[in-house]
């Protein structure tokens, strides 16, 4: 039996407020009808491309509250290095990282404001994590602090960007500082009642595909679909949203889904002393890199 009723793919963007229309885009797969679709943000009888993440999070809840099982994949990173918890945010763990991380954007209300803000604290002396263009050579906040610039599956991914770099050209930081933030959301509202989910592989390394479940997806890593369907033709995030659906499409059709929910231990990028999966687990690990 194939895993998940539904796949949605969402191509994320951290830029601007909360409020604001962004480059994030949705595209969602239903068995019930078999169709593929991208989906635009609907609002007061209108019809946007753009989302905000404001409405993406109205929106996803409501999908959260289907019983059909939901496989959401989205395309920041779910977890910081090892030891950014404590060495950034004094806080141990993963979930209390998430809060702290919601807690400083939410108080910048953008994620260059609270990559600057962290940056600028006085314990860091000016070493802060976030590399912008300016600071591009500073390792002392790696090497004093042990805390490394990349994931562990940032470094089998083959152009993969780290988690701290917002400099020019491709980032993921702002990124994952405003997912960071609504995963923050997402987990508070479900503890309160509203739905419920679990988040791979941070609080299920192996789910059976009865509840909904969020992944961290990367575009980069899927095969480049022969038709975008009902992409834009010059919309590179619809396209990288549909994608990593097509990824997905594909491999409940062939029962291989499970498959992807494998992580292989790796020898190279391991903190000592840690087990590999409690490192995995902190850190996270982009969907189907196997």
């Amino acid at each position: 039996m194939a895993m998940f009723d539904r796949l949605i793919s969402v191509d994320w963007s951290g830029a601007g407020k909360e409020s604001d229309g962004v480059a994030l885009r949705v595209a969602t797969y239903d068995k019930c009808t078999d169709q593929a679709v991208i989906l635009d943000r609907q609002e007061a009888d209108c019809t946007f491309v753009s989302w905000s993440r404001q409405s993406f999070r109205a929106w996803i809840a409501e999908q959260l509250r289907y019983e059909q099982s939901a496989l959401i994949a989205l395309d920041f990173g779910f977890g910081l290095p090892w030891g950014a918890d404590q060495a950034v945010f004094g806080v141990d763990g993963w979930r209390p990282l998430l809060n702290a991380v919601a807690k400083r954007y939410h108080a910048s209300s953008k994620a260059r404001a609270t990559a600057e803000a962290i940056n600028s604290e006085a314990h860091f002396s000016g070493h802060g994590p976030y590399r912008f263009d300016d600071s591009r050579n500073n390792y002392r906040f790696y090497a004093d602090r042990r805390v490394a610039y990349y994931r562990q599956t940032e470094l089998v991914a083959p152009q993969a960007i780290s988690q701290w770099y917002l400099g020019s050209g491709g980032t993921v930081g702002f990124h994952t500082i405003t997912g960071l933030a609504a995963m923050d959301w997402l987990i508070q509202q479900r503890d309160a009642g509203e739905f419920d989910f679990v988040v791979w592989p941070q609080e299920s390394l192996e789910p059976d595909g009865s509840k909904h479940v969020f992944v961290e997806s990367y575009p980069a890593i899927c095969p480049i679909p022969s038709d975008f369907g009902p992409c834009r033709p010059n919309d590179g995030n619809q396209k990288d949203a549909w994608r990593v659906l097509q990824m997905l499409i594909a491999s409940r059709a062939e029962g291989t889904l499970t498959d992807l929910f494998q992580i292989p231990e790796m020898p190279f990028g391991r903190c000592s002393g840690i087990p590999f999966v409690e490192q995995v687990q902190f850190e996270g690990w982009i969907f189907g890199l196997r």
